[in-house]
Formats: structure tokens, sequence, C-alpha cells
């Protein structure tokens, strides 16, 4: 099982491996331990191995980076980002722009924000363009006035052909300057030869912080001697895949600091409350104890409607519950933090089951529900989706009707065939259904 700690991965990369450069894959991302499992033997990238592996290094959330470099990077385009989030949605895509690429930098921009990024990353070094072009002017006044952040890759590289002289802090200093209100990351905080002015401009500027990926843990406080009293200015990341793993350098830094309030701002609570992304939403559930409590809270609205001999407390005991979770996959909505309702898919032979849906009774009538289960349907891979419920729960009967389900006439076969309950449950059952492909 996968235990979720709370550590936010700012710095993520994308892309099928044929899309980086040859350079790319040699010095950074073969050095980490996660090509064979996140990709195909065809090189392309495996959406949902790929937001898995990082998960199982314990990861809450993170942000992905796309990257249009073509003549040292390559070009990893937005929807390499947007596949995963579509069935890792605490895995947050951002855009990229390159002037000396995109014809149209604003339509470039608009579209990626359409479909879904977030915020931005630039790659100046690897783009052969200045930080400061004043092309890019309108792309940071349209990021400053919508909140939206903007990561700049801010030090060396080891890509072939990659050039220092658009990596020069003092053009970001005229960005941070003209718009002092834009939420600025220099991620890799001047690696090489600036790290000293990086360290300047985080003490300097409100809203400018450091993304410390792509730096070896153990020497981050050579470079930024201020690390732990500013240590609400600095975030973690990683480089992924190009690390060798993404705990053991949180446990390296943690190890290195030897302060656990410094370590929870630098590995949490700055990118959660910097950037806003995971304050709200649907993303993957995997702690057993905070699912069994919507299921405790929301199944108590069963009682006195079933069956007595079918109602128990707990309705699901967690050993239960940690069997089953070994089987499906858990979704949930949460809002600053705390898990408001849940909901479950399991593929069974030719068709996908919703299980274990929940919100907390507080929170129900609110249309968590309905925002879970869209999420769900968006996201499957068979023709048809199920749910079975009691018979005698026509509150749940009539949520899946407004969303397009029907009652299946033969829901005693489809019981028997789909579920593992016994019979005396097959009698007070129904199974409600949707075709969602053809």
């Amino acid at each position: 099982m996968i235990i979720i700690m709370k550590i936010i991965d700012v710095h993520i990369h994308v892309g099928h491996r044929f899309e980086w450069t040859a350079r790319a894959k040699e010095v950074w991302m073969d050095i980490g331990p996660y090509v064979s499992e996140i990709f195909d033997e065809n090189e392309r990238q495996l959406p949902q191995e790929y937001g898995d592996a990082i998960k199982r290094e314990g990861i809450f959330g993170g942000i992905l980076i796309p990257e249009y470099s073509p003549l040292t990077a390559g070009v990893m385009p937005f929807e390499r980002a947007k596949e995963i989030h579509d069935v890792h949605p605490e895995l947050i895509p951002i855009a990229n722009l390159n002037p000396n690429y995109h014809d149209n930098l604003m339509d470039a921009f608009e579209e990626q924000l359409k479909n879904g990024a977030r915020g931005l990353k630039l790659h100046p070094i690897h783009g052969f363009f200045y930080a400061n072009d004043q092309k890019l002017c309108p792309i940071y006044e349209k990021c400053e006035k919508e909140g939206l952040p903007v990561m700049f890759h801010a030090g060396t590289s080891l890509f072939k052909g990659a050039k220092m002289r658009y990596s020069d802090p003092y053009t970001f200093d005229d960005v941070i300057n003209d718009f002092p209100d834009m939420k600025t990351i220099l991620c890799h905080g001047g690696r090489g030869f600036w790290y000293q002015i990086a360290e300047f401009m985080v003490k300097s500027f409100k809203n400018v912080y450091i993304d410390v990926s792509g730096l070896p843990p153990k020497n981050l406080l050579q470079y930024f001697p201020s690390m732990k009293k500013f240590s609400h200015k600095f975030l973690f990341g990683t480089d992924f895949p190009g690390v060798p793993g993404i705990k053991k350098n949180h446990d390296t830094i943690k190890e290195l600091i030897q302060d656990n309030g410094a370590m929870e701002r630098i590995g949490f609570q700055n990118a959660y409350d910097l950037f806003g992304f995971w304050k709200e939403g649907i993303f993957e559930v995997n702690d057993a104890d905070a699912i069994y409590q919507i299921i405790d809270d929301g199944s108590k609205n069963y009682k006195g409607i079933i069956p007595e001999d079918r109602y128990h407390e707990p309705y699901m005991p967690i050993e239960e519950l940690s069997g089953e979770m070994k089987r499906m996959r858990f979704y949930g909505y949460r809002k600053d933090t705390k898990l408001l309702g849940i909901m479950a898919k399991e593929r069974i032979k030719d068709v996908t089951l919703i299980r274990h849906a929940y919100v907390l009774r507080e929170y129900q009538n609110q249309g968590i529900g309905s925002k879970l289960l869209e999420f769900i349907q968006k996201n499957i891979d068979t023709g048809w989706l199920l749910i079975g419920t009691w018979k005698a729960a026509t509150w749940a009967i009539e949520f899946y009707e407004k969303h397009g389900y029907e009652l299946m006439p033969d829901k005693d076969e489809l019981l028997r065939k789909y579920w593992d309950i016994p019979d005396r449950q097959i009698e007070t059952s129904c199974v409600l259904g949707k075709k969602i492909k053809a």
C-alpha cells in the first residue's frame, strides 16, 4: 500500500523517452531508477505507471512540466502532462513556452491553459531566449493578474548545446522587478555559479522562491547558508525522473536541516500555500484510516433502511477495507486537506464497477458525489459502468438515475458475475448501469 506523506514535489518532467534528446537521456534521465517502470518497450510514457512510481515515494502532490526545446532537451508537449494528470489528479500540469518555437506565445499559452495548465515553466537556457525578452511581457502580465505561478530554469544545464548566457540571473531580476506581484520560482536556485544571487533574490523579494530540484541535497546548506532561516522561501523538487529517489532526496534534506518545522515548510507547506493547487478538489486516496472514517460515517444513512441482517457496525471493518484497496483505486474529494467523500473504481472482466461511494453526512447534497462520479466516468476504458446498491436506498438510486444510469433488468445475473456477495445481498440489492463507450 502507498503511504501518503506530506511531501509536494514541484519539479516533475514528463514526455515519451524518445522525445528527449540523446544527451538528455544519457546525463540526466538514466541516472534514476524509474526508466524501466514508467516507459513501455517503445519508450512511450505510461501515464498510470508514471504517476504510480511518483506516489509510491509517498507524494501528496506534484507539478508536471512539459518542454519545447528541440535543440537541447527535446519537445515533450503539454499533452504528456495532461495524460498523466487525467489519471493522477494530484499531479498538476503547467504550461511551457519558447519564443523560438511558438509563433504566437499568447495563443499557445491560452491553448495550454484551456487544456488544464495551472501555471508556466520557462527554460531560457534550453530555448535560447532571455527571460526579460519583451515578447514575454504580455505573458507575465497575464500571470501576475491571474495569480499564475511562473517557474524559471535558473542555472546551468548539462544538455549539449545549452548556452549559459541565457541563464544570466540579471535577466530574472528584470522580470522580478517589473512584475513584483507575480509568483516567481527560481528552479535549481542558480545552479553552478549563481547560488548567492538566487539566495539574495528570495531574501529581497516577497514573491520569489527557490526550488531545490537538480541539486545534490547534501550540499544545500553550502549553496544556501540561510536556507534554514529563510525556510519559508524554499520548495522541494527533484527533477524526476532524473533523480536517485524522491523520498531519498527528501530524507537527505531532512537529515541536513535537522529542523522539523523548517522541513515541513520546505517539503510541503510552502508549495501548498503558494500554488494552491491542492487546497480543494479530487485526488487519489490511499490512506486506509481516512477512507474508513468516510465509510463509517456515510454508511450510517443505511441504518434502519436496509434489512437489519445486512447492516452492522462498523459497516466495513478496516481489515476488509485494506483488502479492497489492493483491488481498486479510491478517489476522494478534499478541502483544506480534509477528506469529505470517496468513490472507488474496480475493473472486473469487461466492465468497471463503482464501489464504496460515500460522503460525510454533513457535506452531503453539495455536489461532491457528482464531481467524483464525473471524474471516474472520464477515466475508464470499458464500455459499461455498473453500480450495485441496496433496493431500499432510494436516495442512492435517484442519485445515479439523475446522472443517466438505468436500473438493469438482469441484476441477479450481473451481481453473480461481477460481485462476490451472498445470496441474501443479491436478493436485497439492485444494479444500475450506464454505457460510457460504444
